[in-house]
């Protein structure tokens, strides 16, 4: 009996330090959560288990795994749903409580039990949650910032049993790796939040004379991150590409108002100091330190350069035009179309896409402009209170 118990302590320490390598080695949050999720699993022979994160008053379904039903019955009826946090559930009773629940049987729960099993996913998909292993995920500090939920404990036969009540000391200190490393990503996304927030600030005093405000820049960073997506382009890539965006035209700060707010056609010579913005925000940007502001120097300085050669400020063609700043230009473009400026009135969202399906193999590179109208119905999200149609219509 020692020794089994002896061999179990050493799986569990061998568990936790597997997940300890593991998640150091493993930036992205969302493989962190299914690594997580994925190993206590394995320690409790676990057939099923979700992971809520819990966010102000709600819980919401980060991971869920299942070996009886697949990924797009979860992803349709779980990821991502949130539920509110009420101590009447079991997930809420457990984060409430910050104490483990062990139901040997969830259809046999004794008369006053303060909670209930939800049997919505079951009502879907015909599964049956009998064994469940609530745990909280807490914080060093104590508080509770989601629970990890661990259903149905397989035998030896494949039999579906309850879980032992000694498997909850190995679940409690994996559940508090889980803890830390969760909030740890959640102060490095509201950090890098703070950080584009700020980006976004500091080029708006850039576009603010020119009759633009904060949404233009949002606008140019959403379009352009979706595109960079819908691409397939690595997600760090897109990220750069979401971050360096709003800095597309931060060479407008050197442009003269006589020129940048001026109400009606430029002349030859006032056009040619309006582009010289692009030259502007490469020598702001110049000497990049990182990754960052090499991709920002880049797009200031290629976002109105033409896949056919005939944009300036070098007249860069083709694939010698920097991916990201073939991107952004289409992305101001279409955001110049449909929106307000001092010169123009805004196109319909209809008329804008139409007019910029017409510039393939022209204005803009033909995969850029594709992958820009498989990402369409999000694009427009922000666009919203403008007539637009679907794609297919054009």
């Amino acid at each position: 009996m020692a020794a089994q118990q002896l061999a179990k302590d050493q799986q569990v320490l061998q568990s936790l330090l597997q997940v300890g390598v593991g998640l150091s080695a493993v930036p992205d949050r969302q493989k962190m959560l299914e690594m997580i999720l994925c190993e206590a699993r394995t320690l409790t022979r676990a057939e099923a288990g979700s992971l809520y994160v819990l966010d102000r008053d709600r819980l919401k379904f980060v991971a869920t795994q299942n070996d009886k039903v697949g990924t797009p019955e979860l992803t349709r009826h779980l990821l991502g749903k949130e539920t509110p946090l009420t101590c009447d559930s079991l997930a809420g009773f457990v984060a409430f409580s910050k104490e483990p629940k062990n139901i040997a049987n969830s259809y046999e729960l004794p008369s006053g039990t303060p909670f209930r099993v939800n049997r919505d996913f079951e009502a879907a998909t015909g599964y049956r949650s009998e064994s469940i292993l609530g745990i909280p995920l807490t914080c060093p500090d104590g508080r509770c910032i989601g629970v990890l939920e661990l259903v149905n404990r397989l035998d030896e036969s494949g039999a579906t049993v309850a879980f032992p009540e000694d498997d909850c000391g190995g679940i409690l200190s994996l559940g508090s790796m889980a803890a830390v490393t969760i909030q740890n990503a959640r102060l490095q996304e509201q950090l890098k939040q703070a950080h584009l927030d700020t980006i976004i600030r500091l080029s708006v005093a850039a576009e603010f004379r020119d009759d633009d405000t904060a949404d233009h820049v949002r606008r140019i960073s959403h379009v352009s991150s979706l595109v960079a997506k819908a691409m397939d382009l690595p997600p760090e890539q897109v990220e750069l590409i979401e971050w360096a965006s709003p800095m597309h035209d931060i060479g407008k700060i050197g442009i003269p108002d006589s020129v940048l707010t001026k109400r009606g056609p430029l002349t030859p010579q006032e056009r040619r100091v309006s582009e010289k913005h692009t030259m502007i925000g490469g020598e702001i940007l110049a000497d990049p330190q990182n990754d960052l502001h090499r991709v920002a120097r880049e797009i200031a300085l290629t976002h109105h350069e033409r896949w056919d050669g005939s944009g300036y400020p070098r007249k860069l063609k083709g694939t010698d035009i920097p991916i990201e700043g073939r991107i952004v230009a289409l992305a101001d473009v279409f955001d110049s179309l449909v929106s307000k400026r001092c010169y123009k009135e805004p196109y319909p969202i209809d008329v804008g896409a139409y007019i910029i399906r017409r510039q393939e193999d022209r204005g803009f590179d033909p995969e850029v402009l594709e992958a820009f109208f498989r990402a369409f119905d999000e694009i427009v999200v922000p666009y919203a209170v403008l007539p637009h149609c679907s794609p297919a219509q054009l």
